[in-house]
């Protein structure tokens, strides 16, 4: 890709070669005197382009248009003034040329003045064009930024009770099983580890999502005993699906926090995990009995995660529930990770 500089050095040597030519063919001036008239006046030309670009920075920009104008009326006059007057020290012998000179004075500020008019107008487009651009990317920043950390607020929002409970059920086994409360210490010190090391990833595999999962319903059996029963079904095919972290733990969280809620008999959640044409499908099913439900927490927690999944997949309809035959089922569909 050719520089823009020697582009615009090229342009800018052609226009001068074209510009002693003209001089030369149609005025009859001598092909020194017009190489040389060329080069003055443009290489001075050059020179207030770069003047108005600077001038233009610190002029008020509520009155650009009238700021542009004053500035090119300036910088036009110094142009051909300057350049005049170094062609008449120079060619003080040549009368036709000095003759030509000041005859084309008119003709060399309007060009100037109109040259150095459309250089300024073409900076102040640029120069906003990239204000609105920088303006855009550090919007788009903003938003990226706001949007990440709503994904890792909503990813490490664990539900209060969860951890209390876990906590008292501790302190009850302390006095009964110390042994066992030791395991649970350390199985929820494992679970909130793999919980703070989940929020500085984005994507992980399905397998190790099953595995921080494991963590969380080791703690819960112990609290549960032989009430609660996990079946989990999952195709070890599909175990390198990308998906997003902590994403199942609190779909099974209420299923456990709702399913086992007004009895005091075994109660089995399923969790099934399979590959539906191009969409991973996690089915997660609890017994339900709307008339043992606290009135509190209905809506199952499960907004959060539509939420999350929105930002995620910038779809509405991941996120699926039923109920039926006194069972309700949570369908989550995440689709391949491209």
């Amino acid at each position: 890709m050719i520089n823009t500089r020697i582009l615009i050095a090229g342009v800018a040597l052609l226009w001068m070669v074209f510009h002693a030519w003209l001089l030369n063919s149609y005025f009859g001036i001598d092909w020194f005197w017009a190489s040389a008239d060329s080069g003055v006046f443009n290489l001075i030309l050059v020179n207030a382009f770069i003047g108005s670009r600077y001038a233009l920075r610190y002029l008020p920009q509520n009155s650009i248009v009238q700021a542009v104008v004053v500035v090119a009326a300036v910088l036009a006059f110094l142009v051909q003034w300057i350049s005049t007057e170094v062609m008449v020290q120079w060619a003080v012998d040549d009368t036709a040329y000095l003759q030509l000179l000041q005859q084309s004075v008119p003709v060399r500020w309007a060009f100037a003045f109109v040259a150095v008019a459309l250089t300024g107008v073409i900076t102040i487009f640029y120069q906003r064009w990239k204000d609105a651009t920088v303006t855009q990317d550090r919007d788009k920043d903003v938003i990226v930024m706001a949007r990440e950390a709503e994904l890792q607020k909503l990813q490490l929002q664990l539900q209060p009770h969860f951890l209390f409970n876990s906590l008292n059920s501790i302190n009850a086994l302390i006095l009964i099983n110390s042994s066992r409360a030791r395991d649970m210490v350390q199985q929820l010190s494992d679970f909130l580890r793999a919980t703070l090391k989940r929020a500085d990833e984005q994507w992980i595999t399905l397998k190790d999502e099953l595995a921080y999962l494991e963590l969380y319903l080791s703690i819960e059996k112990v609290r549960f005993g032989h009430r609660l029963d996990i079946q989990i079904e999952s195709d070890d095919q599909i175990h390198i699906w990308l998906v997003p972290p902590l994403l199942i733990q609190p779909l099974v969280e209420n299923a456990i926090k709702f399913g086992l809620y007004g009895t005091t008999e075994q109660v089995t959640i399923h969790i099934k995990t399979e590959r539906i044409h191009d969409a991973l499908q996690i089915s997660i099913s609890n017994p339900f009995d709307a008339d043992m439900q606290p009135q509190e927490g209905s809506g199952f927690g499960l907004s959060g995660l539509q939420r999350r999944l929105y930002l995620l997949y910038a779809r509405n309809d991941l996120l699926k529930t039923t109920i039926e035959n006194n069972h309700f089922t949570v369908q989550l569909t995440l689709p391949e990770k491209i």
